[in-house]
């Protein structure tokens, strides 16, 4: 896969950027709408292809026959119907626009072609969530990421796998905004705030969840494995909370400063 930076910039993205002054470029995804769809097309074409024969064949020698070639008309409907639906298919990721995501130094735009660019600094984000779904067809599985960006206002971006490069993309973008939202958050809760986590939130006193709260002195440790958040409590095997991390808003957040506050409590 090429390196993101050897990609063409749009200039509608380039004149946002810098008419926003967001320095420089950090990453840069965008949808392939046209190359994601042969997976699909190319089974429907096939088998479309094979039975428009058949019951092409069929018809003729039904003609020759008995004179009532239309005995074979279900196998041509059978043949057609998967074809027109490939049709539809290319038609339709032929006129898709393209949606391209760019990073910078201090934050990000996202431009869907014909339209204007939209532009968020870190300020304007309240936050980011990222998620991996294991999914299989039986015979074979995969891991399907998405990276979700949630503005203070606006439709939440979604970048999933669909588009080229999102790996390295969403790990630099989590740290970047991760850094940024780290001091504000430390500083809202060093001035004794409560900060939101979406399903979780983090007070000087402890962690908080649907009502219900753990102080900081009986948390034993809080840790992310295989996807999901575990909160312990001192001297039970159970955890106190388990959820799937991918519920919680600026994950990286959240772990560093819980960590923080756990060991600031427990050394006193």
């Amino acid at each position: 896969m090429p390196d993101q930076r050897t990609v063409s910039v749009p200039p509608a993205i380039r004149e946002a950027a810098r008419d926003f002054e967001l320095g420089r470029r950090r990453g840069l995804v965008h949808t392939e709408p046209r190359r994601l769809v042969w997976p699909v097309l190319i089974p429907l074409v096939v088998f479309g292809a094979a039975m428009l024969w058949f019951g092409a064949s069929s018809a003729v020698e039904d003609q020759r026959t008995s004179g009532a070639w239309y005995y074979s008309s279900p196998l041509l409907v059978l043949g057609l119907g998967p074809l027109a639906l490939a049709a539809w298919i290319f038609a339709r990721a032929w006129t898709q626009p393209q949606i391209w995501v760019a990073h910078y130094e201090r934050g990000l735009v996202r431009w869907i072609t014909g339209r204007v660019p939209e532009v968020y600094e870190w300020d304007e984000i309240a936050g980011i969530a990222r998620e991996e779904t294991r999914v299989t067809d039986g015979l074979s599985s995969a891991t399907w990421r998405t990276l979700t960006v949630i503005p203070e206002e606006g439709d939440p971006i979604v970048v999933s796998d669909s588009y080229s490069g999102l790996a390295a993309f969403a790990d630099a973008l989590d740290t970047a905004f991760s850094r940024v939202r780290l001091l504000q958050d430390a500083a809202r809760l060093e001035a004794g705030e409560q900060v939101d986590f979406f399903l979780v939130q983090l007070d000087p006193t402890g962690i908080g969840h649907l009502g219900e709260h753990l102080a900081w002195r009986e948390v034993a440790r809080v840790e992310v494995k295989k996807g999901i958040l575990d909160i312990h409590r001192l001297g039970v095997r159970k955890p106190w909370l388990s959820i799937p991390a991918s519920s919680v808003r600026n994950l990286r957040v959240f772990l560093s400063l819980a960590e923080a506050l756990r060991r600031q409590h427990r050394s006193r």
